[in-house]
């Protein structure tokens, strides 16, 4: 399994969004894979990006609620501002590219019957996974801060470079209190607000979980749409 470069990322669970996008390729019939090997590697990704709003409400027909509101979203502004900048810090730490290939490498070895494979040379065929998106999201002080993965997946046959299998996957997922250690304390999800208080090991710990459960999610889906387009065809 080879990695080419190693980027730090993101996400996790309240509510979460997951969409198997319908841009695919699918040719498993006219492979045999069970006794073959296969090896795994992902592309270069881009860094994370961060989204963090905060926002700015000002009423032209009220001087004095327009004055304070002012200053309330000048510090909304800065503790927003402050999030992001300890999020990055401790998304430097979590390898989140690394930690999706090593889940989605397993998952679709197992789902095809196949055995991974550490050299691409040994290989029969090559898993390549491909981010093209990846970052935070929080569009409010209210809103849950959210892990988003934009990314594409397929299976190529190493000696004929012939597209075997490819997917698009969308993964959307919101940082749960327990992934952090907070319990019930804040309610059901964790907003920047929250995370701006935390401490830089807090934050890792925090984010080395979201980022396990996101990888989950999508070595499930990876996992899953494997099997049944292999049963369809």
């Amino acid at each position: 399994m080879t990695f080419m470069r190693k980027f730090p990322v993101v996400g996790c669970a309240c509510a979460v969004a997951i969409v198997l996008a319908s841009c695919a390729t699918n040719n498993l019939a006219t492979y045999q894979f069970e006794g073959t090997r296969l090896a795994s590697e992902m592309m270069a990704p881009p860094p994370p990006r961060m989204d963090i709003r905060y926002d700015i409400t000002l009423d032209p027909n009220n001087v004095v609620y327009s004055s304070l509101s002012i200053l309330t979203n000048i510090a909304k502004a800065a503790q927003g501002q402050k999030a992001e900048e300890a999020m990055r810090d401790a998304l430097s730490f979590v390898d989140v590219p690394a930690i999706i290939l090593s889940e989605s490498a397993a998952a679709c070895a197992a789902a095809l019957g196949t055995t991974p494979e550490e050299r691409r040379s040994q290989a029969d065929y090559v898993l390549t996974l491909s981010i093209q998106d990846w970052g935070i999201e929080a569009h409010s002080a209210w809103s849950a801060v959210t892990l988003k993965v934009r990314m594409t997946a397929q299976i190529s046959d190493r000696r004929t470079d012939d597209l075997v299998w490819r997917r698009t996957l969308h993964v959307s997922q919101p940082a749960s209190p327990q992934l952090f250690g907070l319990g019930q304390v804040v309610g059901n999800m964790v907003t920047a607000t929250v995370l701006s208080n935390m401490t830089a090991d807090e934050l890792e710990s925090g984010f080395g979980e979201l980022a396990r459960q996101t990888a989950g999610t999508v070595a499930r889906l990876l996992e899953r749409d494997l099997y049944d387009a292999r049963v369809r065809y």
